[in-house]
């Protein structure tokens, strides 16, 4: 395809694709002030710690507005050339319709890119500082990450079992603690202790008193009273239990590294994967919506003022296919993989059926 022609076609996607992201992005703060103008009123915070929390929220609402905002601009550039002429004028001129359409498509790659990067890099540290604004400072929730949890176990590999009346994250504490080791199938060393503190520096835990004991031969117990005693235990606090998983606030790289710890303590990590997923798939929606609506202009012919409410109602159509994927997923109904990219791959199936029945390609 001859440059010019598509540099031309490309301008055309830009500035309805700048014009959308910021339409729907305001959208989207104006509905989060008045939901939660009604919290701040109730809290002791100043407005200036409002309004920041209500600007780190524009990188997240960025990512989620990103595939419509892609939508929208294929509908608008599309449609722009139909009403002009210029659709025919390129066929009569003896373009083919996918090299017609090629140069949008490009975009909304370009798009992708775009949102993978910003997913990656400043929403996720954004969303998180936006979440200690409104939970930790408005409310004053020491525990906002949810760090603090009672009567937990655990398995660390390959035959230690850990029960605790209760775990402190935020310190890396635990009270009342059991430590069972096994060796050839039997019990070999139990430590109970009333107390148990993680010591960064020895990459260990430090028991406080309690008893240490051995099971000898045929099972017989030597017991060992004890005012602090380490190791025995190496698993670290992130490692026991982590902060509740925020998908928004996190990144590909962070939720790959919270599976490997929740399978090196026998923890399921079914969500986390459904999360992974999910996250790949998301800046393909853009592709996804690009095609499907190149499909839904040349095969329902559509205004732009149409093609406004065209892009609200498939882009949140397909937000909440997505959802109920994970939902699914999460529930254990489908694997995690489908759950992630099973409602890209079938809009877009979709999308290239119509196309085909458009005779692009």
């Amino acid at each position: 395809m001859n440059r010019t022609f598509f540099r031309y076609i490309a301008r055309g996607f830009w500035g309805p694709f700048v014009f959308g992201l910021g339409v729907f992005v305001a959208l989207l703060l104006f509905g989060t002030l008045f939901d939660k103008m009604n919290f701040f009123m109730k809290t002791s915070s100043d407005l200036g710690t409002f309004l920041a929390y209500l600007l780190y929220q524009v990188p997240h609402f960025s990512v989620k507005m990103m595939p419509i905002a892609t939508l929208l601009a294929v509908l608008f550039a599309l449609s722009g050339m139909m009403a002009s002429g210029e659709w025919k004028a390129g066929m009569a001129g003896g373009w083919k319709p996918f090299d017609m359409v090629l140069p949008l498509l490009v975009c909304s790659a370009g798009t992708a890119l775009l949102q993978f990067g910003l997913q990656e890099t400043v929403a996720p540290s954004f969303f998180m500082r936006s979440e200690y604004l409104f939970e930790g400072k408005m409310w004053g929730r020491a525990d906002w990450k949810r760090l603090v949890r009672r009567d937990i176990s655990f398995m660390e590999p390959p035959d230690v079992f850990v029960t605790a009346r209760s775990f402190d994250g935020n310190d890396g504490s635990m009270e009342r603690v059991l430590v069972d080791s096994y060796s050839g199938g039997r019990m070999d060393t139990e430590i109970n202790a009333a107390r148990a503190e993680w010591d960064g520096g020895a990459r260990s835990w430090r028991f406080l008193d309690g008893v240490f004991i051995r099971y000898g031969p045929g099972g017989r117990p030597h017991a060992a009273f004890f005012k602090a005693r380490s190791g025995g235990l190496s698993s670290p606090p992130d490692a026991i239990v982590l902060e509740r998983l925020v998908p928004e606030g996190v990144t590909i790289a962070d939720i790959a590294g919270r599976i490997r710890r929740l399978e090196a303590v026998g923890a399921p990590v079914v969500d986390e994967k459904v999360q992974l997923y999910a996250k790949f798939a998301g800046p393909l929606a853009n592709i996804v919506l690009a095609v499907a609506g190149l499909t839904l202009v040349l095969l329902v012919r559509m205004n732009r003022i149409f093609g406004f409410g065209v892009a609200l109602a498939t882009g949140f159509a397909f937000w909440m296919f997505m959802i109920m994927g994970q939902y699914a997923g999460e529930a254990e109904l489908i694997p995690p993989s489908v759950a992630g990219f099973g409602p890209a791959l079938v809009f877009l199936a979709g999308s290239f059926i119509g196309m085909r029945r458009a005779r692009v390609f």
